[in-house]
């Protein structure tokens, strides 16, 4: 049986190929990548768009991967990083915290847009 590890992949594609080509390249590696990743999209940055890969793969998908990467025109830089324990642990406390910051900030544009309608209705009823 395959002895499976957690691996985090920074990808930089360049800001120069239009969306399609993007994303076609992202999808490459992340089917390369197994299943079950991840893809989180970081956005446009310094030097390309940013995307982030979370997967488990045998140790040598991350070599394969990177020699492909290394040939592939559209790849700016590329980073991969063996997950630890810890590592893992504090990627669910991201994820958690990532949650309640976004119900929170919901929550806070609800409060505002209210309090809006409110204002508004009173200065109609004047």
């Amino acid at each position: 049986m395959e002895n499976k590890k957690a691996y985090e992949c920074m990808i930089i594609v360049d800001a120069k190929l239009d969306e399609a080509k993007r994303e076609g390249l992202v999808d490459q590696f992340k089917k390369m990548a197994g299943a079950k990743t991840t893809v989180e999209k970081l956005g446009q940055k310094k030097y390309g768009f940013y995307y982030l890969l979370n997967f488990e793969a045998a140790p040598e998908v991350p070599a394969k991967m990177t020699a492909l990467m290394n040939i592939t025109e559209g790849i700016v830089r590329h980073l991969f990083i063996a997950k630890t324990g810890i590592m893992l642990a504090q990627d669910v406390i991201r994820k958690r915290n990532r949650a309640k910051a976004r119900e929170e900030y919901l929550a806070k544009k609800e409060k505002e847009a209210k309090e809006a309608k409110e204002v508004k209705e009173t200065k109609e009823g004047e």
